[in-house]
């Protein structure tokens, strides 16, 4: 059974970094569980800025790492007044990507929360949130919306491998309150190549039916076992498309707040990279995006 037990939330305290704190503070407060608010001072950075400003100007106060550090503090404080959560600031230099990969990596973290980039309503994702999807150790919530009000509609795009069951698992569990809907979009590129070759058509419509009812078939025993952690009934949904494309078309349709996706990469000698499927997702939509390893 999925359990939701602690969050971190990287920030920039940029707008879309704002937008991700404030959802990973009402995730952390409907589960009633402590969080880590992430920062990391970009060293190189700061020697970028030396080579342009005046030097004497910004060497006047404490130096920038120190002043840096503060922020978060101030952040976690905040959070604890307004909230009653527990909340801990984590500070360190270095790139923002390889900080937060340690992070997660050292510590048992159910949800990573990190904004797609510093402008939320731009597509596409920043530097940062890229490699840190890139492989992902832990499930992790790209915001987007700029909203406080909650997640109601979750699209979880699903086939019948373990990957994809665990993500609408973690849908469920990490949005209770939600209406979920589950997609299954047959890809209609191997129908074209039978086509091509010596099937003859009307085998091909029957192979096409015959998929069709059985991912629709489980696709409800899923949504069946789902309902019972969810207050609302699971819905499901089998297309003819592309899958990245018809996920990013039924979100928008649906008006969904949230995409839930599987990581889905290759094996590399490092882990699994992200899948082209998710890739295009991440890149293609306005909503906030899911992504479960």
């Amino acid at each position: 059974m999925t359990i939701i037990s602690s969050i971190a939330v990287a920030t920039d305290f940029s707008p879309g970094a704002n937008a991700a704190v404030e959802r990973a503070v009402q995730l952390a407060v409907a589960h009633g569980v402590s969080l880590r608010v992430l920062h990391s001072f970009d060293v190189g950075a700061w020697h970028s800025l030396r080579d342009v400003f005046d030097v004497q100007r910004l060497s006047l106060g404490p130096p920038p790492d120190v002043q840096m550090q503060q922020h978060p503090t101030d952040l976690a404080a905040s959070l604890e007044t307004r909230t009653g959560l527990e909340v801990e600031a984590r500070f360190s230099v270095g790139d923002a990507a390889s900080a937060i990969n340690a992070y997660v990596m050292a510590h048992a973290t159910s949800l990573l929360v990190i904004g797609s980039r510093a402008e939320p309503a731009i597509l596409g994702l920043g530097s940062t949130a890229s490699k840190v999807v890139l492989s992902p150790t832990c499930p992790v919530l790209m915001v987007r919306s700029t909203e406080s009000r909650t997640c109601d509609k979750v699209l979880s795009a699903v086939d019948m491998r373990d990957v994809w069951k665990r993500v609408a698992d973690f849908a469920v569990t990490l949005f209770p309150a939600a209406h979920h809907h589950l997609l299954y979009a047959v890809d209609p590129a191997p129908q074209s190549a039978w086509w091509r070759g010596d099937v003859a058509k009307e085998t091909i419509g029957l192979l096409h039916d015959s998929m069709h009812e059985q991912a629709l078939r489980q696709l409800e025993q899923l949504a069946q076992h789902l309902t019972e952690k969810a207050i609302h009934p699971v819905t499901v949904e089998v297309v003819d498309d592309v899958p990245a494309r018809a996920i990013v078309e039924r979100a928008a349709a649906l008006l969904a707040d949230c995409v839930a996706v599987g990581h889905h990469g290759q094996g590399t000698v490092v882990g699994r990279l992200l899948g082209s499927m998710a890739q295009h997702v991440l890149h293609h939509t306005l909503r906030d995006v899911l992504v479960v390893p």
